[in-house]
């Protein structure tokens, strides 16, 4: 084999490829590799300028690259050898390492060049690049702060939300001790940080909360884990910080700690913390006093001038007590128009004396918006330890001090165990009964009323009776007008509805003529729109006649003549509902009043029977009974138990009577039995 023949066996063996040009650039071999890269045969390049495998500039370039190599003996890449750009058949760009040597071959002068394919080796350190880049722009993006540390606690990295939380410049932090953006001593943190290096155990990390101090004097509360970690290719460890801003969530704790612990409008406590205050107070500083404060008729104030005012007015009062009191952190409101004050006090007489500045100051005008408004407050106190050891009910007891004021017209009311008990009684009494009538404890009892001319049953009176599970017999004496004094009245009147509809409609699928059941209406009930609406209804429902059911009113009821009462009035006796007067004479007690009722009885109050056997009773029922049936009333005695008082009412002329020398109110079921005893031909 000759050298040429070895020299191109070589050539074509070779991985990279080698090109061989004369001193003008033109190429005189190719090698194998050569054409694999290019994309050129060897006959397509061999005679033509190597610039034809170069991109544009390099290939207008190089044969003066050549000269000058020539000339000056120095070349940029003979010898040396440099990263450039290739060009394929296809007009493809590539990188490519260039290494070229010298040779004097047949007295030619050629220059020898090893091309080294970089495409993959470039595509992976872009890829890299990329990747990095990719991961610096993630770690840079996070909101949460994330820091490296060297072993002396300066910042070797700090994402852009570290920067920007203090407001300064990356170049700004490197290599800063990282104590000096915290808000606490220096050596606190670098005493818990410095067990991350002292401890062998790497997968351990320390939690630490603090405060960032910002270049514009802002602060950013931070909770931060460290750990230790290593940097590949390093022998020096590194902390590894990652925080979370939580002034955010910090600032909602204490608004809902606020919230749960103050009134917002006021900014005084509420009740549950002012009474959780004095039970360390109070005993720690004992004797004190509770002040409950109502503000008189303070919904007038919101109706008249707007909810806009009254807040203000509020936002007054409240710094009013404060400032009487002096003492503003130890008040509360306790309701919408209500405030709670402790007081340290050496005696009740100082406790009123409280009291009375307290009112002083309420009591000046306020002037808001051109309006001058003049506010009332009662006071109730309660003392501490004298009228109860127990802090948690000092609220209610002062509330009863102030009823008990209240109730006498007076602006300032001592705590009265006696009223108390009155008090309390009347709200266990309400609650009760509210109970009773949600699950029907309630029974309907009903009292015939007689025919004084025959005795025979002309109707019924419905009245309710409570039989309580605990207490037994509740009387309605009690439980009524503790109702009528509150919304129970209008739900105890409709239970009552409902029953004896019931009842009727019941009796009346047995006993063809069953006579009517009269049912006693709260005024309150009486007086709403929609009262006649109501009822009609419910008889509809029950399917049972009009003329079965009668309603008793009381003379109040109907002679304050309001407009909501005479609709009702007239609707109800339009469609044949009975109305009767209740309790006649106990009320406005004028006969006048009778001709411009519009009823169908009236009931004469016990109390006139009981005195009739007198001169003076017997005149007075007498009247009244002429009176009533010269305008067609009927009349009816109530509470008859005699039968003199029986005997002097027919006499009059009296129509029907009740009462115990009859018969006491009943069971339904006897009452029902009662009836058909009596007309056994009416049964069906």
């Amino acid at each position: 084999m000759s050298k040429q023949d070895l020299a191109s066996a070589l050539m074509d063996a070779a991985v990279d490829a080698i090109i061989v040009i004369n001193d003008k650039g033109i190429i005189q071999q190719f090698s194998e590799s050569a054409r694999a890269l290019f994309g050129y045969a060897a006959e397509e390049v061999i005679g033509h300028n190597v610039s034809m495998l170069m991109p544009y500039p390099d290939a207008r370039h190089h044969d003066r690259y050549i000269e000058n190599y020539k000339n000056s003996g120095v070349g940029k890449i003979i010898g040396i050898g440099r990263d450039v750009k290739g060009q394929r058949k296809d007009g493809q760009t590539f990188p490519m390492h260039l290494s070229v040597g010298e040779s004097e071959f047949a007295d030619q002068h050629l220059f020898v060049g090893i091309c080294h394919d970089l495409s993959n080796y470039k595509n992976a350190l872009d890829k890299l690049a990329a990747a990095e880049e990719r991961y610096r722009e993630i770690v840079q993006a996070q909101k949460q702060f994330i820091l490296r540390l060297d072993s002396d606690f300066r910042i070797t990295f700090a994402n852009a939300s570290f920067t920007r939380a203090l407001g300064t410049e990356n170049t700004d932090i490197i290599g800063a001790p990282i104590t000096v953006f915290f808000n606490e001593p220096g050596h606190r943190i670098r005493q818990r940080l410095a067990s991350l290096f002292s401890d062998e155990n790497t997968s351990e990390e320390i939690a630490v909360k603090v405060t960032m101090n910002g270049k514009d004097g802002s602060q950013t509360l931070v909770d931060w884990s460290f750990r230790r970690t290593s940097t590949q290719g390093s022998d020096e460890a590194e902390l590894q910080g990652f925080g979370i801003d939580v002034s955010e969530q910090e600032r909602a704790l204490e608004q809902a700690h606020y919230l749960r612990t103050h009134d917002p409008l006021t900014g005084l406590l509420n009740k549950q913390t002012l009474v959780e205050d004095c039970k360390l107070w109070f005993r720690s500083a004992s004797p004190g006093a509770l002040l409950y404060i109502d503000i008189e008729h303070f919904s007038l104030i919101n109706q008249r001038y707007g909810y806009e005012i009254g807040d203000a007015v509020l936002i007054k009062l409240a710094n009013r007590i404060g400032r009487a009191m002096q003492r503003a952190n130890h008040c509360a409101r306790a309701g919408a128009d209500t405030f709670l004050a402790a007081i340290q006090v050496n005696s009740q007489a100082d406790a009123e004396a409280v009291a009375e500045r307290i009112i002083e100051y309420i009591s000046t005008p306020f002037k808001l918006r051109e309006n001058q408004l003049n506010v009332r407050a009662t006071i109730g106190i309660a003392m501490y330890p004298e009228d109860s050891e127990v802090i948690e009910v000092l609220p209610e007891l002062a509330e009863s001090a102030n009823g008990f004021a209240r109730d006498r017209n007076q602006r300032i009311g001592i705590f009265d165990f006696e009223h108390h008990k009155v008090l309390h009684r009347q709200i266990e009494i309400e609650q009760g009964l509210k109970d009773a009538i949600e699950s029907h404890q309630l029974a309907i009892y009903l009292q015939p009323k007689y025919r004084i001319s025959d005795k025979s049953i002309a109707g019924y009176e419905a009245l309710v009776r409570w039989h309580h599970p605990r207490e037994g017999f509740i009387s309605p004496g009690e439980f009524v007008p503790i109702a009528e004094k509150s919304s129970l009245g209008l739900e105890l009147d409709h239970y009552v509805l409902v029953r004896v509809f019931e009842l009727i409609a019941s009796a009346r699928a047995t006993i063809r003529d069953f006579p009517p059941v009269a049912i006693n209406i709260t005024p309150a009930h009486f007086s709403r729109v929609d009262f006649h609406k109501l009822v009609l209804a419910g008889i509809a429902d029950a399917n049972i006649p009009i003329e079965s059911v009668e309603l008793e009113i009381t003379e109040g009821a109907v002679m304050e003549r309001s407009e909501e009462a005479r609709q009702n009035l007239d609707a109800l006796r339009s469609q044949g509902v009975r109305i009767a007067i209740d309790d006649f004479g106990t009320g406005y007690s004028s006969l006048n009043y009778l001709r411009y009722l519009g009823i169908d009885d009236l009931k004469i109050d016990k109390t006139f029977v009981d005195e009739v056997l007198t001169e003076k009773g017997k005149i007075i029922v007498k009247s009244i009974i002429d009176i009533a049936a010269a305008h067609d009333i009927q009349v009816v005695a109530e509470g008859v138990e005699t039968a003199q008082q029986f005997e002097l009412l027919r006499e009059m002329g009296c129509h029907l009577c009740q009462g115990y020398l009859l018969s006491k109110p009943l069971p339904v079921d006897e009452a029902i039995e009662l009836f058909s005893q009596q007309s056994p031909a009416q049964t069906q």
